[in-house]
């Protein structure tokens, strides 16, 4: 396992004082790249060999405070690349008197740049195997397209330069940005309790993306994420309310 210190900086607060939740995915991923570090796991490692991580399926349960402006808080991660293509990771996160408030699992294809198809992580990275290994449970909530469903807010924009990662399609934590920020709820008032999201391909830049928002229950949202005019989603999202 492999554990960070952190403080809450003031760009990483919200208006409310706590940490934004774009910025915990920031600080995942970049806990996830500091864990692998020397073993052939980081993204510039894995550029210079013809591969690129990518994401596929997220959990995140929230389980207290999230910490606020100058506040220390701990994330342990490891990972789990046992599961056939598929690489898992969980990430742990802790205040300072070490209550969990966070915890958080994703499923990650490593893809050979060349043609584009995934390869097993263990097989063509060896040295993943070596360290911050832990067995992880391969189940995921289950996330539905839910074409039919009604939509309760649409919203439509050009996928930003920023939004961009090294791999030049959009950033995992930018998505997360948008549907967090975009949801029809008083966020002075609610309370994000889970975030389940799934990933089918990568938005680009200048693309348009479609947000849309539908209610399935109380306090839930859905949100279908596509591309263009292509009908599949190239994400889903649900969100789970306090």
């Amino acid at each position: 396992m492999f554990t960070r210190e952190i403080t809450v900086q003031p760009s990483d607060v919200s208006c409310q004082g706590t940490l934004k939740l774009k910025n915990l995915l920031d600080y995942f991923q970049n806990t996830a790249g500091l864990a692998v570090e020397g073993i052939e796991g980081t993204t510039t490692e894995l550029i210079a060999r013809g591969y690129a991580w990518v994401l596929t399926r997220y959990e995140i349960e929230f389980t207290g405070r999230l910490p606020s402006l100058d506040e220390k808080f701990s994330i342990t991660t490891f990972h789990d690349p046992s599961h056939g293509y598929n690489t898992l990771r969980v990430f742990d996160v802790r205040d300072k008197d070490s209550n969990l408030i966070v915890w958080a699992k994703s499923s990650w294809l490593l893809l050979d740049l060349a043609n584009g198809r995934p390869v097993k992580a263990a097989a063509h990275l060896p040295e993943i195997t070596k360290r911050e290994v832990e067995s992880i449970n391969p189940d995921f909530q289950e996330i539905k397209d839910n074409e039919d469903a009604e939509i309760l807010k649409s919203v439509e924009f050009p996928v930003r330069f920023h939004d961009l990662d090294y791999n030049s399609h959009v950033n995992n934590a930018a998505y997360f940005g948008w549907v967090f920020d975009e949801c029809p709820v008083d966020f002075m008032k609610g309370e994000l309790k889970s975030v389940y999201a799934s990933f089918r391909s990568g938005a680009k830049f200048g693309e348009k993306v479609t947000l849309n928002y539908s209610s399935p229950e109380e306090n839930i949202f859905s949100c279908r994420i596509l591309r263009g005019n292509v009908r599949k989603p190239s994400a889903n999202f649900i969100l789970v309310w306090n």
